[in-house]
Protein backbone atom coordinates (compact mmCIF):
# COMPACT_ATOMS: atom_id res chain seq x y z
CA UNK A 1 0.00 0.00 0.00
CA UNK A 2 0.96 3.76 -0.49
CA UNK A 3 -1.16 4.99 2.20
CA UNK A 4 -3.27 4.41 4.97
CA UNK A 5 -6.15 6.08 6.28
CA UNK A 6 -7.99 5.98 9.18
CA UNK A 7 -11.50 8.06 9.91
CA UNK A 8 -14.17 7.50 12.38
CA UNK A 9 -16.98 7.35 9.79
CA UNK A 10 -17.70 6.60 5.76
CA UNK A 11 -19.54 6.43 3.03
CA UNK A 12 -22.27 5.68 2.94
CA UNK A 13 -22.72 6.00 6.69
CA UNK A 14 -25.80 7.97 7.45
CA UNK A 15 -26.01 10.52 9.87
CA UNK A 16 -22.66 11.32 9.83
CA UNK A 17 -21.88 14.05 6.83
CA UNK A 18 -19.07 16.22 7.18
CA UNK A 19 -15.79 14.04 7.81
CA UNK A 20 -17.15 11.46 6.41
CA UNK A 21 -18.20 13.08 3.24
CA UNK A 22 -14.62 14.96 3.00
CA UNK A 23 -12.97 11.32 3.21
CA UNK A 24 -15.14 9.89 0.47
CA UNK A 25 -14.09 12.42 -1.84
CA UNK A 26 -10.52 12.86 -0.90
CA UNK A 27 -10.35 9.04 -1.30
CA UNK A 28 -11.78 8.34 -4.40
CA UNK A 29 -9.76 11.38 -5.32
CA UNK A 30 -6.80 9.33 -4.58
CA UNK A 31 -7.85 6.16 -5.88
CA UNK A 32 -8.17 7.94 -9.39
CA UNK A 33 -5.00 8.90 -9.37
CA UNK A 34 -4.14 4.82 -8.83
CA UNK A 35 -2.61 5.24 -5.19
CA UNK A 36 -3.01 2.10 -3.40
CA UNK A 37 -4.79 2.75 0.28
CA UNK A 38 -6.16 0.62 3.05
CA UNK A 39 -8.97 2.24 5.32
CA UNK A 40 -10.10 1.62 8.42
CA UNK A 41 -13.36 2.74 10.01
CA UNK A 42 -16.34 2.00 12.12
CA UNK A 43 -18.94 0.55 11.36
CA UNK A 44 -21.56 2.85 12.47
CA UNK A 45 -24.37 3.98 10.13
CA UNK A 46 -28.02 4.82 11.13
CA UNK A 47 -30.59 2.17 10.83
CA UNK A 48 -27.85 -0.74 9.58
CA UNK A 49 -24.68 -1.67 10.28
CA UNK A 50 -21.87 -1.02 7.43
CA UNK A 51 -20.31 -4.47 5.56
CA UNK A 52 -16.83 -3.50 3.46
CA UNK A 53 -18.45 -4.69 0.19
CA UNK A 54 -20.94 -1.39 1.10
CA UNK A 55 -18.37 0.81 0.37
CA UNK A 56 -16.82 2.02 -3.12
CA UNK A 57 -14.12 3.94 -2.93
CA UNK A 58 -12.57 2.93 -5.91
CA UNK A 59 -10.41 -0.15 -6.95
CA UNK A 60 -7.37 1.14 -4.76
CA UNK A 61 -8.92 0.98 -1.45
CA UNK A 62 -9.26 -1.64 0.74
CA UNK A 63 -11.86 -1.39 3.58
CA UNK A 64 -11.71 -2.35 6.71
CA UNK A 65 -14.25 -2.01 9.43
CA UNK A 66 -14.15 -2.81 13.05
CA UNK A 67 -17.81 -3.34 15.10
CA UNK A 68 -18.81 -0.05 16.77
CA UNK A 69 -20.74 0.17 20.01
CA UNK A 70 -21.75 2.32 22.94
CA UNK A 71 -20.25 5.56 22.26
CA UNK A 72 -20.99 5.24 18.58
CA UNK A 73 -20.55 8.80 17.48
CA UNK A 74 -17.24 8.81 18.46
CA UNK A 75 -16.38 5.46 16.52
CA UNK A 76 -16.10 3.36 19.71
CA UNK A 77 -15.12 -0.41 19.54
CA UNK A 78 -11.98 -2.75 21.10
CA UNK A 79 -12.05 -4.12 16.97
CA UNK A 80 -10.65 -0.02 16.51
CA UNK A 81 -7.11 -1.27 18.23
CA UNK A 82 -5.83 -4.39 16.79
CA UNK A 83 -7.34 -2.88 13.14
CA UNK A 84 -5.36 0.53 13.79
CA UNK A 85 -2.06 -0.85 14.78
CA UNK A 86 -2.00 -3.15 12.39
CA UNK A 87 -2.42 -0.72 10.29
CA UNK A 88 0.06 1.43 11.26
CA UNK A 89 2.78 -0.92 11.68
CA UNK A 90 2.04 -1.76 7.88
CA UNK A 91 1.20 1.44 5.87
CA UNK A 92 4.76 3.98 5.06
CA UNK A 93 2.48 6.57 6.09
CA UNK A 94 -0.97 7.77 7.14
CA UNK A 95 -3.77 10.16 6.74
CA UNK A 96 -6.11 10.46 9.60
CA UNK A 97 -9.49 12.11 9.26
CA UNK A 98 -10.14 13.91 12.16
CA UNK A 99 -9.33 14.38 16.12
CA UNK A 100 -10.35 13.31 20.03
CA UNK A 101 -12.57 10.30 18.50
CA UNK A 102 -11.66 6.86 19.59
CA UNK A 103 -10.18 6.02 15.98
CA UNK A 104 -8.65 9.29 15.56
CA UNK A 105 -6.99 9.08 18.76
CA UNK A 106 -5.82 5.31 18.68
CA UNK A 107 -3.74 6.28 15.38
CA UNK A 108 -2.08 9.35 15.97
CA UNK A 109 -0.87 7.74 19.13
CA UNK A 110 0.11 4.22 17.24
CA UNK A 111 2.19 6.39 14.46
CA UNK A 112 4.44 8.34 17.50
CA UNK A 113 4.96 4.79 19.21
CA UNK A 114 6.09 3.09 15.80
CA UNK A 115 7.52 6.30 14.23
CA UNK A 116 4.96 6.51 10.98
CA UNK A 117 4.77 9.74 9.32
CA UNK A 118 1.19 11.20 9.74
CA UNK A 119 -1.35 13.73 8.51
CA UNK A 120 -3.86 14.99 10.16
CA UNK A 121 -7.00 16.55 9.05
CA UNK A 122 -8.82 18.52 12.31
CA UNK A 123 -12.12 19.10 10.58
CA UNK A 124 -13.06 21.82 12.42
CA UNK A 125 -12.11 20.38 15.79
CA UNK A 126 -9.29 23.52 16.91
CA UNK A 127 -11.74 26.45 15.18
CA UNK A 128 -11.42 29.13 17.79
CA UNK A 129 -14.06 29.68 19.05
CA UNK A 130 -14.90 26.18 19.86
CA UNK A 131 -11.58 25.93 21.22
CA UNK A 132 -12.24 28.39 23.69
CA UNK A 133 -15.53 26.96 24.32
CA UNK A 134 -14.19 23.49 25.32
CA UNK A 135 -11.60 25.55 27.64
CA UNK A 136 -14.06 27.25 29.43
CA UNK A 137 -16.49 24.56 29.97
CA UNK A 138 -15.41 21.08 29.54
CA UNK A 139 -12.14 20.61 31.58
CA UNK A 140 -12.28 16.54 30.76
CA UNK A 141 -12.37 16.93 26.87
CA UNK A 142 -9.77 20.49 27.39
CA UNK A 143 -7.37 17.67 29.70
CA UNK A 144 -7.62 14.89 26.30
CA UNK A 145 -6.54 17.87 24.10
CA UNK A 146 -3.82 18.97 26.22
CA UNK A 147 -2.42 15.55 27.19
CA UNK A 148 -3.22 13.44 23.59
CA UNK A 149 -4.40 15.62 21.20
CA UNK A 150 -2.08 18.47 20.94
CA UNK A 151 1.28 16.17 21.69
CA UNK A 152 0.47 14.09 18.63
CA UNK A 153 -0.56 16.68 16.29
CA UNK A 154 2.91 18.67 16.97
CA UNK A 155 4.47 15.19 15.51
CA UNK A 156 2.33 15.20 12.86
CA UNK A 157 3.92 15.75 9.22
CA UNK A 158 1.21 18.64 8.76
CA UNK A 159 -2.04 19.82 10.04
CA UNK A 160 -4.71 20.09 6.86
CA UNK A 161 -6.39 22.92 7.15
CA UNK A 162 -9.71 23.96 5.27
CA UNK A 163 -10.09 27.55 5.94
CA UNK A 164 -7.59 30.37 7.14
CA UNK A 165 -10.16 30.31 10.38
CA UNK A 166 -9.21 27.08 11.01
CA UNK A 167 -5.82 28.04 10.64
CA UNK A 168 -5.50 30.74 13.40
CA UNK A 169 -7.34 28.24 15.17
CA UNK A 170 -4.14 25.51 14.72
CA UNK A 171 -1.24 27.84 15.15
CA UNK A 172 -3.17 29.52 18.30
CA UNK A 173 -2.77 26.05 20.05
CA UNK A 174 0.24 24.31 18.78
CA UNK A 175 2.40 27.31 18.21
CA UNK A 176 3.62 29.64 15.41
CA UNK A 177 5.91 27.10 14.05
CA UNK A 178 3.16 24.17 13.43
CA UNK A 179 3.44 22.92 9.88
CA UNK A 180 0.19 23.73 8.71
CA UNK A 181 -0.87 22.72 4.68
CA UNK A 182 -3.77 24.72 4.32
CA UNK A 183 -5.75 23.32 0.65
CA UNK A 184 -9.64 23.31 0.79
CA UNK A 185 -12.78 20.29 0.08
CA UNK A 186 -12.93 19.33 -2.90
CA UNK A 187 -15.94 18.26 -4.63
CA UNK A 188 -17.12 16.51 -8.12
CA UNK A 189 -19.16 18.23 -9.97
CA UNK A 190 -19.76 15.36 -12.11
CA UNK A 191 -21.89 14.42 -9.66
CA UNK A 192 -24.79 17.11 -9.91
CA UNK A 193 -26.56 18.12 -12.19
CA UNK A 194 -27.63 21.54 -12.58
CA UNK A 195 -31.46 22.06 -12.58
CA UNK A 196 -33.61 25.36 -14.30
CA UNK A 197 -34.61 27.79 -12.23
CA UNK A 198 -37.20 26.61 -9.57
CA UNK A 199 -40.70 27.19 -10.54
CA UNK A 200 -43.78 28.49 -8.66
CA UNK A 201 -44.08 32.14 -6.39
CA UNK A 202 -41.67 33.72 -4.30
CA UNK A 203 -38.34 31.60 -3.42
CA UNK A 204 -37.31 28.66 -1.15
CA UNK A 205 -34.05 28.62 0.94
CA UNK A 206 -32.78 24.79 2.45
CA UNK A 207 -30.94 24.35 5.39
CA UNK A 208 -28.95 20.96 4.98
CA UNK A 209 -27.47 19.76 8.68
CA UNK A 210 -28.05 18.99 11.97
CA UNK A 211 -30.55 21.14 14.33
CA UNK A 212 -27.85 22.02 16.97
CA UNK A 213 -27.18 26.00 18.26
CA UNK A 214 -23.93 25.80 16.24
CA UNK A 215 -25.60 25.48 13.13
CA UNK A 216 -27.90 28.40 14.09
CA UNK A 217 -30.46 27.57 12.30
CA UNK A 218 -33.13 28.76 15.27
CA UNK A 219 -31.77 32.77 15.04
CA UNK A 220 -31.78 32.25 11.13
CA UNK A 221 -35.47 31.38 11.13
CA UNK A 222 -35.93 34.11 13.57
CA UNK A 223 -34.68 36.74 10.87
CA UNK A 224 -35.93 34.58 7.93
CA UNK A 225 -39.82 35.31 9.90
CA UNK A 226 -39.31 38.94 9.92
CA UNK A 227 -38.42 39.20 6.14
CA UNK A 228 -40.60 36.03 4.38
CA UNK A 229 -43.27 37.56 1.94
CA UNK A 230 -46.38 35.41 1.76
CA UNK A 231 -44.98 32.83 -0.91
CA UNK A 232 -42.18 32.59 0.42
CA UNK A 233 -40.77 28.62 1.77
CA UNK A 234 -37.84 27.19 3.87
CA UNK A 235 -37.20 23.39 3.93
CA UNK A 236 -34.62 21.94 6.56
CA UNK A 237 -33.15 18.65 6.51
CA UNK A 238 -30.90 16.78 9.08
CA UNK A 239 -31.06 14.74 12.33
CA UNK A 240 -32.64 16.70 15.35
CA UNK A 241 -30.62 17.16 18.54
CA UNK A 242 -33.11 16.27 21.34
CA UNK A 243 -33.35 19.03 24.26
CA UNK A 244 -34.40 22.58 24.27
CA UNK A 245 -32.50 23.69 21.21
CA UNK A 246 -35.15 21.86 19.36
CA UNK A 247 -37.94 22.44 21.52
CA UNK A 248 -37.29 25.92 20.25
CA UNK A 249 -37.13 24.60 16.56
CA UNK A 250 -40.41 23.18 16.93
CA UNK A 251 -42.11 26.34 18.32
CA UNK A 252 -40.79 28.66 15.72
CA UNK A 253 -41.97 26.03 12.43
CA UNK A 254 -45.60 26.40 14.64
CA UNK A 255 -45.08 30.25 14.49
CA UNK A 256 -44.35 29.98 10.45
CA UNK A 257 -47.87 28.37 9.59
CA UNK A 258 -46.78 26.29 7.16
CA UNK A 259 -43.75 28.24 5.57
CA UNK A 260 -41.47 25.97 7.17
CA UNK A 261 -41.17 22.42 6.57
CA UNK A 262 -38.86 19.84 8.43
CA UNK A 263 -37.86 17.26 6.47
CA UNK A 264 -35.61 14.81 9.53
CA UNK A 265 -32.27 13.17 7.75
CA UNK A 266 -32.86 12.72 3.69
CA UNK A 267 -30.73 10.41 1.65
CA UNK A 268 -28.06 11.72 -0.96
CA UNK A 269 -30.82 11.17 -4.02
CA UNK A 270 -33.29 13.50 -1.72
CA UNK A 271 -30.94 16.05 -1.17
CA UNK A 272 -30.28 16.54 -4.33
CA UNK A 273 -33.83 16.52 -4.93
CA UNK A 274 -34.56 19.28 -2.52
CA UNK A 275 -31.42 21.73 -3.94
CA UNK A 276 -33.05 21.55 -7.30
CA UNK A 277 -36.23 22.87 -5.87
CA UNK A 278 -34.91 25.18 -3.56
CA UNK A 279 -33.59 28.80 -5.19
CA UNK A 280 -30.42 29.84 -1.85
CA UNK A 281 -29.02 27.01 0.30
CA UNK A 282 -28.29 28.73 3.78
CA UNK A 283 -25.35 27.99 6.43
CA UNK A 284 -25.85 30.02 9.51
CA UNK A 285 -23.36 28.36 11.40
CA UNK A 286 -21.75 30.58 14.54
CA UNK A 287 -24.67 32.81 14.34
CA UNK A 288 -25.82 32.31 17.79
CA UNK A 289 -22.89 33.48 19.81
CA UNK A 290 -23.35 30.77 22.76
CA UNK A 291 -22.85 27.66 19.93
CA UNK A 292 -19.30 28.90 19.23
CA UNK A 293 -18.16 28.64 15.42
CA UNK A 294 -17.37 24.84 14.98
CA UNK A 295 -18.08 24.59 11.00
CA UNK A 296 -14.91 25.11 9.28
CA UNK A 297 -15.68 24.42 5.83
CA UNK A 298 -19.21 23.25 5.01
CA UNK A 299 -19.24 20.90 2.47
CA UNK A 300 -22.96 21.37 1.80
CA UNK A 301 -22.18 25.30 0.48
CA UNK A 302 -19.82 23.30 -1.96
CA UNK A 303 -22.60 20.66 -3.02
CA UNK A 304 -25.34 23.20 -3.29
CA UNK A 305 -22.97 25.34 -5.91
CA UNK A 306 -21.84 22.09 -7.82
CA UNK A 307 -25.66 21.77 -8.34
CA UNK A 308 -26.21 25.69 -9.15
CA UNK A 309 -27.53 26.77 -6.58
CA UNK A 310 -26.33 30.23 -4.89
CA UNK A 311 -25.58 30.19 -1.23
CA UNK A 312 -26.42 32.42 1.74
CA UNK A 313 -23.04 31.80 4.71
CA UNK A 314 -22.17 33.30 7.52
CA UNK A 315 -18.95 35.07 7.85
CA UNK A 316 -15.55 33.47 9.39
CA UNK A 317 -15.90 29.95 6.97
CA UNK A 318 -13.68 29.07 4.42
CA UNK A 319 -16.63 31.44 2.03
CA UNK A 320 -15.97 35.12 3.26
CA UNK A 321 -14.99 35.53 -0.37
CA UNK A 322 -17.76 34.44 -2.46
CA UNK A 323 -19.71 37.35 -2.72
CA UNK A 324 -17.49 38.97 -4.33
CA UNK A 325 -17.48 36.49 -6.67
CA UNK A 326 -20.81 36.85 -7.25
CA UNK A 327 -21.97 33.33 -6.50
CA UNK A 328 -23.90 33.68 -3.50
CA UNK A 329 -24.65 35.90 -0.30
CA UNK A 330 -22.48 36.49 3.60
CA UNK A 331 -24.01 37.79 6.37
CA UNK A 332 -22.47 39.01 9.50
CA UNK A 333 -23.39 37.02 12.45
CA UNK A 334 -25.93 39.01 13.96
CA UNK A 335 -29.80 38.72 12.78
CA UNK A 336 -29.92 42.29 11.52
CA UNK A 337 -27.16 41.27 8.55
CA UNK A 338 -28.79 38.31 8.35
CA UNK A 339 -32.51 40.16 7.52
CA UNK A 340 -30.42 42.29 5.21
CA UNK A 341 -29.13 39.18 2.81
CA UNK A 342 -32.78 37.79 2.39
CA UNK A 343 -33.55 40.91 1.03
CA UNK A 344 -30.92 40.75 -1.36
CA UNK A 345 -31.96 37.15 -1.93
CA UNK A 346 -35.95 38.20 -2.13
CA UNK A 347 -34.71 41.20 -4.60
CA UNK A 348 -32.84 39.43 -6.73
CA UNK A 349 -34.77 38.45 -10.34
CA UNK A 350 -34.49 35.33 -12.39
CA UNK A 351 -31.73 36.57 -14.90
CA UNK A 352 -29.11 37.81 -11.66
CA UNK A 353 -30.16 34.39 -10.21
CA UNK A 354 -29.31 32.37 -13.04
CA UNK A 355 -25.91 34.34 -13.43
CA UNK A 356 -25.44 33.84 -9.59
CA UNK A 357 -25.82 30.26 -10.46
CA UNK A 358 -23.47 30.18 -13.28
CA UNK A 359 -20.85 31.73 -10.93
CA UNK A 360 -21.01 29.01 -8.34
CA UNK A 361 -20.63 26.23 -10.98
CA UNK A 362 -17.76 27.50 -12.13
CA UNK A 363 -16.34 28.11 -9.15
CA UNK A 364 -16.50 24.46 -7.96
CA UNK A 365 -15.40 22.93 -11.86
CA UNK A 366 -12.22 25.60 -11.50
CA UNK A 367 -11.09 25.94 -7.96
CA UNK A 368 -12.52 22.60 -5.95
CA UNK A 369 -11.37 19.70 -8.71
CA UNK A 370 -10.93 17.16 -5.86
CA UNK A 371 -8.09 15.17 -8.04
CA UNK A 372 -6.33 18.29 -8.16
CA UNK A 373 -6.57 19.43 -4.91
CA UNK A 374 -6.38 15.79 -3.65
CA UNK A 375 -2.45 16.31 -5.38
CA UNK A 376 -1.51 18.70 -3.21
CA UNK A 377 -2.38 16.92 -0.27
CA UNK A 378 -0.63 13.96 -1.26
CA UNK A 379 2.33 15.69 -2.60
CA UNK A 380 2.69 16.62 1.04
CA UNK A 381 2.26 13.37 2.56
CA UNK A 382 4.42 11.84 0.69
CA UNK A 383 7.17 13.48 -1.21
CA UNK A 384 10.81 12.95 -0.15
CA UNK A 385 11.43 15.27 2.59
CA UNK A 386 8.11 15.48 4.00
CA UNK A 387 7.90 12.37 6.22
CA UNK A 388 10.81 13.65 8.56
CA UNK A 389 9.48 13.35 12.16
CA UNK A 390 10.16 16.60 14.26
CA UNK A 391 13.15 15.93 16.73
CA UNK A 392 10.66 17.26 19.73
CA UNK A 393 7.46 19.09 20.39
CA UNK A 394 6.67 22.69 19.60
CA UNK A 395 6.97 24.97 22.15
CA UNK A 396 5.38 28.35 22.80
CA UNK A 397 1.27 27.12 22.44
CA UNK A 398 -0.51 30.25 23.83
CA UNK A 399 -3.16 27.70 25.52
CA UNK A 400 -0.36 25.93 27.41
Amino acid sequence: MDVGIVTTHVPPAKGYGGVSVTCGVLTKAWSERGHKMVLVAADESIGSRLRAEDVKLGEQVDVRLYNCYGFRRWGFGLGAIPAIFKLCWQAPRLYIHGIATWPSTLAALFCVLLRRPFMVAVHGGLMPEHVELIQARKPHKWLFYKWLTFPTLRRAIAVHCTSDTEVEGVSKVLGNTARILLVPNGIDSREFQVEDYPAGEGKQWCFLGHVQQEKGINAFIRAWLQTRRPADRLVVAGRSVDGGYFDEFQDLLARAEGAISYKGYLPADEVKDLLAESHFLVLPSGLEQAGGMRENFGNVVAEAMAAGRPVMVAKGLAWDHLQAQGAGLVFERNEESVRSALRQAQALDRKGWEQMSANGRRYVEQQLDPVKLGDQVWRALTEPGQANLPQSLVEGSSYE
